[in-house]
C-alpha cells in the first residue's frame, strides 16, 4: 500500500493529501516526529546530509517522492477525479505553486516566532507522552524544536516586517488574481477556470492568516498561526479557501 509520511498540521502534507484525496488513489498517512523520527527519514531518502522534510511518499512499488507538489503530479496519474495538472496550464501552475511556496514561507517564520512566545504552544509541539513527563519544561523542548525549524528554513535570516511584507504582497497578488476571475455558475470561483493543484497550494498560503478546521492544530497552535490584523484585512481570500475546502474537499 502506499503510504504518506507528513504532519497533520502542515499545509505541505494538507497539498499532498488533498491531491490524493481529490483523484482517489489508495494511501496510508502515518504520521512524522520530527527529530526523533529524522534518522529514519534520511535512511528513507538516502540524504545523509542537507535538508531533509516531509510529506514524503512511498509507492507501493517502491518509489519515494519527497515534495508536495511532485506527490501530486504522480497522484494526477493514477485513480480518477479532476485533472490537477492540465497540459495547456502547466506555466500558470508553476507560478501559482511558486507564489504559494513565497507566502508558506514568509508566513512559517511569522508564525514559529509568535509561538516562541506562547508556553503552551511550544509545549504542545512535543509528543504527548514527553509532554507529560517534563512537565513545565516541555516549553523548553518545545523552543529548541522551533528555532531549529526556524534555522532550517532560514525563517531566522530576516525580520519579522519583511516576512510580513513578503507574505502581504503574496495575498495582494492572489486577491488580484481572482478579481480578474468572473464567478461561475457554480461556485467558488477557480485560479484557472477549472480546479486544479493551483487552487490547492494557494489556498495554503492562508494558513497563516486563518488556518482551515482540517489542520490539526491544538488550540494554541492555532492561535499562534492565526493573525487577527491580516485576517480581517483578508476575510475575501479565508471565505474563498473555504468555499474550496467546502466544494472539493470531501475527505
Amino acid at each position: 500500500m502506499t503510504e504518506l509520511l507528513g504532519l497533520i498540521f502542515s499545509p505541505w502534507t494538507e497539498k499532498a493529501r488533498w491531491a490524493l484525496d481529490v483523484r482517489r488513489v489508495p494511501y496510508t498517512f502515518r504520521h512524522y516526529q520530527p527529530l526523533i523520527g529524522e534518522p529514519a527519514l534520511r535512511a528513507k531518502l538516502r540524504r545523509l546530509t542537507g535538508r531533509v522534510s516531509v510529506p514524503v511518499l512511498t509507492t507501493d512499488d517502491g518509489r519515494v517522492i519527497a515534495d508536495s507538489a511532485d506527490i501530486a503530479r504522480w497522484a494526477d496519474g493514477r485513480g480518477d477525479g479532476p485533472t490537477l495538472f492540465p497540459a495547456e496550464h502547466q506555466a500558470e501552475i508553476a507560478r501559482f505553486i511558486d507564489l504559494s511556496e513565497r507566502a508558506l514561507d514568509a508566513g512559517r517564520a511569522l508564525s514559529l516566532a509568535r509561538m516562541l512566545a506562547d508556553d503552551e504552544a511550544l509545549a504542545d509541539m512535543t509528543p504527548g507522552p514527553i509532554r507529560r513527563a517534563l512537565g513545565p519544561l516541555a516549553s523548553r523542548i518545545g523552543a529548541l524544536g522551533v528555532r531549529r525549524t526556524l534555522r532550517k528554513y532560514d525563517g531566522h535570516t530576516a525580520d519579522g516586517a519583511a516576512h510580513r511584507r513578503a507574505l502581504v504582497d503574496a495575498l495582494d497578488e492572489i486577491r488580484a488574481t481572482l478579481a480578474r476571475k468572473t464567478l461561475p455558475a457554480t461556485a467558488p470561483k477557480t485560479l484557472l477556470d477549472r480546479f486544479t493543484f493551483a487552487d490547492i497550494t494557494v489556498s495554503q498560503a492562508l494558513v497563516s492568516v486563518m488556518p482551515p478546521a482540517q489542520l490539526k492544530l491544538s488550540p494554541a497552535g492555532r492561535r499562534c498561526f492565526a493573525d487577527p490584523e491580516l485576517r480581517d484585512r483578508y476575510a475575501d481570500l479565508i471565505a474563498w479557501r473555504d468555499e474550496l475546502y467546502r466544494a472539493f474537499r470531501t475527505s
